[in-house]
């Protein structure tokens, strides 16, 4: 008998292509014969610039339908669609993370950009849509501590958190009628080479001796590195495990503030951070600065964004998440470590 040829490679298209996760979502899909990848992004001349990167250093041709490009804005209902034509899987990893960004304008990308992608992959007859949401809709300013999937969500006042929450109860109303099969994975904060959300901030405020570790920086953090969410993206393509299910995702180890600070000022070659204050003292502190902050110029509200609840969160919220849904369901066990991943990241910031 003759041998039965490969399937073709399942089309996936990825929306927000030339952000960190985007970007790395593509790069990883592009390395597996099981794929053919549609980057899809709303800039042409990075989309271009960033696809000529990957070809090069993949040895893709130019011509091949391994990696193809679609200009398109999320919020452009009729691009959108002809962009996703012909593909199987969406991946919609496009999102505002703008800590300044006004509420209209947050709420248009993650709530009405995620409903577009949702409406323009049905009318296309995609069998799957993997939307990367963020643990923050389940945080809140509390500590958290092994925290599951089963956790509801909660909104906490910040426009980004709060944004991804209303974009899932979108996404939960439309899981009931099954006319696309949907995915939600909520990453943690999210590093790795080129990452401008939060690091640069976290990076130049050990570097002035503006970050404090807060009661001893012993509260977990709940970071993933931007490789293991591929990696877990890729899992759940065309997973009927996966289908329906949310999941939460971080490295999986514990990883205090403490050591994430010290690991960023050793990859860096800047000076431990020694200023420890107590959580009840520097409460009141963020949120009469969140009171007041609007009120400043969006220069100076930007200089201010080591207020934001997320940096509150970030410094003095237990932030313990459980995985183990994605361990078992996505197999998500062979994960890049906290200490290679974030020297993978550093260098880049050297670079």
């Amino acid at each position: 008998m003759s041998e039965q040829p490969p399937p073709p490679p399942v089309v996936v298209a990825v929306t927000g292509a030339t952000g960190l996760v985007g970007r790395a979502v593509v790069e990883r899909l592009v390395q597996s014969p099981r794929f053919n990848v549609v980057a899809i992004a709303r800039n042409s001349a990075q989309l271009e610039s960033m696809a000529g990167e990957l070809r090069r250093a993949h040895g893709i041709d130019a011509a091949s339908e391994k990696l193809t490009v679609k200009v398109s804005d999320i919020n452009d209902r009729t691009a959108l669609q002809e962009a996703l034509t012909g593909a199987i899987v969406v991946v919609h990893a496009a999102g505002s993370v703008d800590p300044d960004g006004a509420r209209e304008a947050v709420y248009k990308v993650n709530v009405e950009g995620t409903t577009n992608v949702l409406a323009a992959a049905t009318a296309c007859g995609l069998k799957q849509m993997i939307h990367i949401s963020s643990l923050s809709v389940i945080t809140g300013q509390s500590d958290q501590f092994d925290v599951d999937e089963s956790a509801p969500l909660v909104l906490c006042g910040e426009v980004y958190a709060d944004s991804k929450v209303e974009a899932e109860k979108r996404l939960a109303e439309a899981m009931k009628t099954g006319s696309i099969s949907i995915t939600i994975l909520r990453p943690g904060f999210i590093y790795g080479p080129g990452e401008r959300s939060w690091m640069p901030r976290v990076i130049d405020n050990i570097k002035h001796s503006r970050a404090v570790l807060v009661d001893g920086g012993q509260r977990q953090t709940n970071v993933i590195y931007v490789g293991n969410l591929a990696m877990a993206v890729e899992s759940a393509i065309l997973n009927s495990l996966a289908y329906g299910e949310v999941f939460n995702l971080t490295d999986g180890e514990r990883v205090s503030k403490k050591l994430l600070f010290d690991e960023i000022a050793e990859g860096l070659s800047l000076p431990l951070v020694q200023r420890n204050l107590p959580r009840e003292t520097i409460r009141p502190v963020f949120t009469f600065m969140q009171t007041i902050r609007p009120l400043f110029p969006r220069g100076m509200r930007a200089k201010l964004a080591r207020f934001s609840p997320a940096a509150f969160r970030l410094v003095a919220v237990n932030q313990g998440f459980a995985i183990r849904k994605a361990e078992q369901l996505l197999d998500y066990k062979n994960r890049i470590s906290f200490k290679e991943g974030m020297a993978l990241t550093l260098k880049g910031f050297k670079n």
